[in-house]
């Protein structure tokens, strides 16, 4: 992942797109999207503004409201601007919707506390509706809460990762509980904010029953982080999982310089048999999946998931987290909650028993005290 220093903060880059501010005061920051509505726009027309369900046309005489809305909401909301139209990839205006799509999903999902497990947030409100995207000439802009902190950019401690733990266990379990998976966790899509780690990134989860079956598809997600069983059910043999795997690999620089992601990847080579082999007798038994709104939400843990043909489907996000938290725990020479993150390995077979020695040391970018 790149990052990008503009106005004193970070902001993330992507493979779909980059988070922006929306204005900036310094006249140098060409990376805003107050910027782009200036150097793009030449009629108030060609501006299209989306709420969860529609689409909206500004009113000529509108054009000066919304650049004020922008500068006024602009300390407490980031947009997020798709820009890597690619066959690989998708579309812009693909991967906007796919995201917007997740947005209304988990607004059924997590209901009024939608704010406090993600960073769903509206833009502004324009004629009494709450806007949350906004595009002009194929330029694709989804708005979300400022947080800065992905966890790639913090150093831990084993209370700060025993609580990173805590936090996104329970985003998972509530989407457990409604058959819903993000597909594509990895340590820059975890964000602190608020005192709390919410999950960002939602163009590529869906519902259980929507999940991709074929591998050209942006929607399985990353092939680090995500266990091979995952791409064997739609039919991509291990050897070929594995030339992407270390391809991509060195795209991660947080992995680098860290022994756990190849140890890992010999246990997981070591137990692959096996995990297909229970793949393929579950891949036989029936899953009966409810998507139905419910008045309160919904939670279930990891560990009440159904043995049937979605078993691992349904595993998945939780896999990449706890892979995702061993490599951190080294990364910032730490242990981790071993009983409930090496519960999870159990099912793929892994027993990763090795604990990293932790050790004091200068930490140049700290979770605050306050953060947590």
């Amino acid at each position: 992942m790149k990052i990008i220093m503009k106005g004193g903060k970070v902001l993330n880059r992507g493979f779909k797109g980059i988070v922006m501010e929306l204005y900036n005061k310094n006249s140098d920051d060409k990376k805003t999207l107050y910027h782009d509505i200036l150097l793009k726009v030449k009629n108030p027309n060609e501006i299209t503004l989306i709420t969860i369900n529609e689409e909206l046309k500004i009113d000529n005489s509108d054009y000066d409201i919304i650049l004020k809305h922008l500068k006024e909401k602009s300390k407490k909301v980031l947009v997020k601007k798709f820009d890597s139209s690619s066959f690989m990839f998708g579309s812009n205006s693909k991967n906007f919707n796919n995201e917007l799509q997740g947005y209304r999903e988990l607004m059924e999902i997590f209901k009024n506390d939608v704010s406090k497990y993600t960073t769903i947030k509206k833009g502004f409100t324009y004629k009494n509706k709450d806007i949350y995207g906004i595009s002009f000439h194929n330029n694709y802009y989804i708005f979300l809460e400022k947080c800065y902190k992905t966890l790639d950019n913090i150093d831990f401690t084993e209370k700060s990762l025993k609580k990173c733990v805590k936090d996104i266990i329970e985003i998972l379990d509530i989407m457990n509980g409604n058959n819903y998976i993000h597909n594509d966790i990895k340590p820059d899509n975890i964000i602190l904010c608020k005192k709390r780690f919410k999950i960002i990134d939602w163009e590529s989860s869906n519902y259980i029953k929507d999940q991709t079956s074929t591998f050209i598809n942006s929607k399985n997600g990353n092939l680090v982080y995500n266990h091979p069983v995952k791409f064997y059910r739609i039919g991509v043999p291990y050897t070929f999982y594995k030339y992407i795997y270390d391809a991509e690999l060195m795209t991660y620089s947080m992995l680098n310089n860290l022994q756990k992601p190849k140890e890992i990847a010999k246990l997981v080579a070591s137990s692959y048999n096996e995990v297909v082999s229970k793949y393929s007798k579950l891949s036989k038994i029936p899953s009966l999946l409810e998507n139905k709104k419910k008045r309160k939400i919904q939670s279930s843990k990891f560990t009440e998931i159904k043995e049937n043909k979605d078993f691992y489907l349904k595993l998945s996000d939780y896999y990449a987290f706890a892979i995702m938290v061993i490599y951190l725990a080294e990364k910032n020479n730490i242990d981790y909650p071993h009983k409930i993150i090496d519960k999870i390995l159990e099912y793929y077979f892994i027993k990763n028993d090795i604990r990293i020695i932790s050790y004091k040391r200068n930490r140049k970018n700290p979770i605050d005290k306050n953060d947590i």
